[in-house]
Formats: C-alpha cells, structure tokens, sequence
C-alpha cells in the first residue's frame, strides 16, 4: 500500500512544489534580471525624454507660442471684434427693441396697471369699511358717548369736591384763623412787644454795646488800627 499508494502521490507533491518553485525562480529572475532593467530603461531613456520634448516643445513652443500666440489670438480676436460683437450688439438691439421694449409695455399696459389698480381699489375698500368706518363708529357711539360721560363725571365730581372741601375745610378754617389764630397772634405780638423786646432792648443798650465798645477800644489800644 506504501509503494503504491503513497510513494507516487508523495512524488507528485514533491515534483509539483519542485515545479512551482523552479517557475518562481524564474519569474523573479526574469522580473529582476530582463523586465525591471527594461522598463526602467525604457522609462529613464524614452518616457521621460519623450516627456520632456513634448512639455517643453511641444506644448511650450508649439501650442502656446506658436500655434496660440500666432495664430489663435489673432483669429479669436478678429472673430471677437468683427463677428462676435456686432452679432451681439445686433442681437441686444433686436431683442430690446423689438421683443423686452414691446412685451415689457404690453405686460404694464394689460396685466400690470390693472393688477395693480385692482389691489388699490380693493386696499382702499378694505381699509375703508373694515377699519376707518368701524373706527368712525366706536368713536361715534362708544368712546365719544363714554367720553362725554367721563368728562361729566369728573367736572361733577370737582365741583362737589369743591363744595365739600369749602365746607368741611376752608369755612372751619378761615373762622378758627378769625376767631382764635389771628387774636392769638396778635396777643402774643403784644406779650413780645411789651415783656421781650424791652428787656433785650435794655440789654443790647445797656451792657453789649458798651462791652463791644471796650472791647473794641482795648484792641486797638493793644494792636492798633
């Protein structure tokens, strides 16, 4: 069983993995001996300076000074100036004159103006009968009556105020400044008159104005003028 069962498929493994890493071997030195070197090479001796002439050459002289410079700017700049522009002016002069000028006045004439005056109209006539006209009538019948009624009220109110005030007040107090404040007034007027003023007469005559003259002449003895 050994021999002819496990020995061939044992050789069968062994060539397969001999097989696969005689392919690897190849395949790496092939990458690394043929196609590395190649396509480096290929990109350091070709790519590059083919790169190199187009970017400079090509496109730096060719293009932009060349066949820009040359030649396109001048031909834009005639199609620019000598097509381009008189077509857009005879096109914006055609389009205002003829088609925004004619159509703006027919939508002013025809849908504009009358939208608008049918907002005026129907503005005023809201702003008529739903504010100032119910406004008109609670002046007319509410605030105006209510008004009157207040105004009446505190015109009432004041003249009985005053009429209270004259009696309970102003009468009790003018008769109580007749009869008792004038008379006491007067009565201690006449005390002070006649019991104050003379005393303090007396003593103003009799001892500060001689003191203060004393006084005065014993500083100007000591002192001077």
């Amino acid at each position: 069983m050994a021999i002819v069962v496990l020995v061939p498929v044992r050789l069968l493994w062994e060539g397969l993995k001999l097989l696969g890493r005689v392919t690897l071997a190849v395949l790496v030195f092939t990458w690394e001996r043929l196609l590395f070197p190649t396509l480096r090479f290929v990109r350091n001796w070709i790519i590059r300076p083919a790169w190199k002439f187009l970017r400079d050459y090509v496109w730096g002289w060719f293009i932009q000074t060349l066949l820009w410079g040359i030649i396109l700017t001048p031909v834009l700049a005639f199609v620019l100036d000598w097509i381009l522009k008189p077509v857009r002016r005879a096109v914006e002069e055609f389009l205002w004159r003829r088609v925004l000028v004619p159509m703006g006045r027919w939508l002013w004439r025809w849908v504009l103006r009358p939208v608008t005056r049918a907002v005026v109209g129907l503005v005023a006539f809201v702003v008529r009968w739903f504010v100032v006209w119910p406004l008109v009538q609670l002046w007319r019948w509410v605030l105006r009556p209510l008004w009157r009624a207040f105004r009446a009220a505190i015109v009432f109110g004041w003249r009985v105020a005053t009429v209270v005030v004259g009696v309970l007040v102003v009468i009790p107090c003018r008769a109580v400044y007749r009869a008792v404040l004038r008379p006491a007034g007067r009565a201690v007027a006449w005390v002070f008159e006649r019991v104050v003023v003379p005393p303090l007469r007396w003593t103003y005559e009799r001892v500060l104005r001689p003191m203060n003259r004393f006084v005065s002449d014993v500083m100007g003895a000591v002192f001077g003028r």
